[in-house]
Formats: C-alpha cells, sequence, structure tokens
C-alpha cells in the first residue's frame, strides 16, 4: 500500500441515474467526502422530507422518524 486513504460511498440501490445500476464514488481527501455525502444525502430526500428538515431541530428522540437518519458502513482494507 502507498499510505494513500480513500473514501468511497458505495449505492448498492439501483438507480437511473447511473443506469439503473449500483454505483461507487471514490473522494480522495475528507473535505470532498464531506460535500458528497450532504449532496448524495439531500438528493434522497423528497419534497415533504425537505420541509419536515426545514421545520424540525433534530432530536435524538425521534430518531426512528426521522429522515435524516440513515445506515451506512465503514471499513478498512489492510495489506
Amino acid at each position: 500500500a502507498n499510505g494513500a486513504c480513500y473514501f468511497d460511498l458505495i449505492d448498492s440501490l439501483p438507480s437511473s441515474r447511473v443506469g439503473g445500476m449500483a454505483s461507487r464514488t471514490r473522494c480522495k481527501d475528507r473535505a470532498s467526502f464531506e460535500t458528497l455525502l450532504r449532496w448524495y444525502a439531500s438528493s434522497k430526500f423528497s419534497d415533504s422530507q425537505c420541509e419536515f428538515i426545514d421545520a424540525n431541530k433534530w432530536d435524538d428522540g425521534m430518531c426512528d422518524f426521522d429522515p435524516r437518519v440513515f445506515q451506512s458502513f465503514v471499513w478498512t482494507e489492510t495489506q
């Protein structure tokens, strides 16, 4: 390994945006990855979900109902 650190966003759900296939986007720095995550998450919200987000501050007690909650996985590769 060359010591480089990469961040991959893998969307396993088929999307018409990428020809009906899953996709992987690789970022080579943290700032790019944070921008990608913000874009990706906001692209998944419906108009009504955006209205909810705009009207409600985050509340840990409502996390089961808040559209801002999503599942993610983190892993590393070792050689």
